[in-house]
């Protein structure tokens, strides 16, 4: 398989304080990538990084062979990638349905003139999107909830609709932050058939997340971050019996 994404020897400071130090790896396309460590140690911070909400200090980022770490924020999206947070973003007046149809907006051809008087072109791309979005309503297995407003339905089903709304532009990387935070067992079950069901579908997915029984069974790659720097890449078997890994887990001190 071709690499998707490369982060090539990537930095950036806040302050005096060095979030990232010289990061380096690659991902794979139709791979699950799991971006794991302690909390401050960067994770989140290579998501802003790559989704361009903020600019690296040094290094560079290719999608597809395509810098886009120079990028605006706002092109990212029309080149193929989409991401959640980690903290739940959903818009709580609006149902499950039209919260899902905002994420292929982001994708709309139609300027100001053509939606401000309903022309045409504006009326067949709204019927579109809608399509799109019940289609994966369908996928995900949340039609039967389309029309409940966001705040009626529980968290597990929440994120859900956050994930689809990723999804629903039909990228070629998705980018989970912390998807399992605030699920049960039964519940991050559910999640973890969702993202192998997205998986299916050819898509890449380069995830951050605490819970290590999730991150062991669904990853093809494992990369450790602490304070900043790398300090494993790669198979889940092969990851979990670092000692650098165990040290950082066990809260204990490493030579870096």
């Amino acid at each position: 398989m071709a690499d998707i994404l490369t982060i090539k020897n990537v930095s950036k400071s806040f302050g005096g304080l060095k979030a990232i130090t010289d990061l380096f790896f690659e991902t794979q396309e139709g791979s699950i990538t799991a971006i794991i460590g302690p909390n401050g140690a960067g994770k989140t911070t290579l998501f802003n990084l790559i989704s361009g909400l903020y600019k690296a200090d040094s290094g560079s980022i290719f999608f597809k062979n395509l810098r886009i770490d120079t990028l605006k924020p706002h092109k990212i999206p029309y080149l193929g990638i989409a991401r959640t947070f980690q903290k739940l973003s959903v818009f709580p007046n609006m149902n499950v349905l039209e919260n899902i149809m905002v994420g292929r907006y982001s994708l709309s051809s139609s300027g100001f003139f053509t939606c401000a008087f309903n022309l045409k072109r504006y009326r067949k791309e709204e019927r579109d999107i809608r399509e799109k979005a019940l289609f994966w309503l369908d996928f995900m297995n949340i039609d039967h909830i389309w029309n409940k407003n966001i705040k009626e339905i529980p968290f597990e089903k929440q994120r859900i609709v956050e994930i689809t709304r990723a999804v629903v532009s039909e990228p070629e990387l998705i980018l989970l932050d912390e998807p399992a935070a605030g699920l049960n067992i039964t519940e991050t079950k559910n999640l973890i058939d969702t993202i192998n069901k997205i998986r299916e579908l050819g898509k890449t997915v380069l995830i951050v997340e605490h819970d290590i029984d999730l991150i062991m069974e669904i990853s093809d790659k494992i990369i450790v971050l602490n304070f900043g720097h790398k300090i494993a890449d790669g198979q889940p078997k092969d990851v979990q019996k670092d000692e650098r890994v165990i040290s950082v887990y066990l809260g204990k001190e490493f030579s870096k």
